[in-house]
């Protein structure tokens, strides 16, 4: 099927990226598109010696379409700009990480990513009527929850741009250098949104339940810390006891409850290890089970991050550059980016979709 820039403009605020990758069309769209910035527009018509006289930067986008720009410009225009924007960040990428090491607890301090207005609407703003009490709650829990907001929101963005630069400075991979929604980059003509994440604890969930396991981890452990009189207070945050009883388990000289912690960390990788061998799952796991208000059918490409000793600091493995280059660099040299193999179907809200996804997984 041919299509209209119109048609195509309407694909992508439709966000329908399964269609525009599987046409030229729509790639080609894609690749232009991913320059969205007045100077990056400007930029490609001098490079393939265009006029933009009398042109808006609204109708930039449109006339390069119709223009017929051969890729190999387009490509060229990308990574000359890219490699711009790269070399600034590439000066100061080693400052970086060593102030990237002095975070030592990744603690959110109890706000979801993205919903911190909901969190302080719902736990203070609506629940506390009296001033006294609000004043004392915002100087002794909000400024603590907002500094572990702030502190790992800044972790993400700054590990999340070290991890985009790896991908972006293989040679393989084509860079996006403007404003362009659901791509990060293209390897071999598939659009891909990186995505960077753990191994998911309603996946491991599922898991233990189809192994006939207690479901919940952290009930396992409650049960199991009573049978053997470790202490724990029952009163901390769910997210927070299970660290708690993971350090109480791990550091116990009593052989019986390490013999049980052996046991639980070997059910972990075992899980691990059934999923590396069968990703697909845990693939279709993933955008089946994102929220409904960031909901999105892009191509992605996820990045798993394992601290097969201890998943609860899987987290310091963002930071962890030579392992992250080594990896990612092994993956793009030797990975095959066959789309009938990469195609995912899954379900949303009864409703079927199509992706190209695929998955790699980086163990410490």
């Amino acid at each position: 099927m041919s299509y209209t820039f119109s048609q195509l403009s309407r694909l992508y605020d439709e966000n329908k990226f399964f269609e525009l990758t599987s046409s030229s069309e729509g790639l080609y769209f894609l690749k232009l598109r991913s320059l969205a910035r007045k100077d990056y527009y400007l930029h490609l018509f001098q490079k393939a010696q265009i006029s933009s006289d009398n042109l808006g930067v609204k109708q930039y986008l449109e006339t390069l379409f119709k223009s017929n720009i051969s890729l190999e410009t387009i490509h060229d225009s990308i990574n000359q700009i890219y490699e711009i924007q790269r070399e600034e960040r590439r000066i100061h990428e080693q400052d970086l990480l060593a102030e990237l090491y002095k975070l030592r607890v990744f603690d959110w301090g109890g706000i979801h990513q993205n919903d911190i207005n909901k969190y302080l609407v719902d736990n203070y703003i609506k629940k506390i009527t009296n001033y006294d009490n609000l004043i004392e709650k915002v100087e002794n829990e909000i400024l603590h929850s907002l500094k572990g907001f702030v502190l790992c929101s800044w972790y993400n963005n700054w590990t999340s741009i070290i991890i985009e630069d790896i991908f972006k400075d293989h040679q393989r991979i084509l860079p996006t250098v403007g404003l362009i929604k659901q791509v990060d980059f293209f390897i071999d003509d598939i659009p891909f949104d990186l995505k960077v994440t753990y191994v998911p604890k309603g996946f491991m969930e599922n898991e233990r339940r189809n192994r006939k396991l207690t479901i919940k981890e952290l009930s396992e452990l409650k049960k199991t810390a009573k049978i053997f009189n470790l202490p724990f207070d029952q009163n901390r945050p769910d997210n927070e006891l299970l660290i708690d009883l993971i350090t109480a388990f791990s550091e116990s000289s009593q052989e019986d409850v390490k013999a049980f912690y052996d046991n639980f960390v070997n059910i972990r990788r075992d899980i691990i290890n059934e999923t590396l061998q069968q990703p697909r799952e845990l693939l279709r796991w993933l955008y089946e089970n994102q929220g409904s208000q960031r909901f999105d059918a892009s191509n992605r490409l996820f990045l798993v991050l394992v601290d097969t000793n201890s998943l609860e600091d899987s987290w310091k493995v963002k930071r962890d550059y030579t392992l992250l280059k080594n990896k990612i660099d092994e993956y793009l040299n030797t990975r095959s980016f066959n789309k009938d193999k990469l195609l995912l179907s899954w379900n949303f809200n009864n409703n079927e979709y199509h992706s190209y996804a695929d998955v790699l997984f980086i163990m410490k």
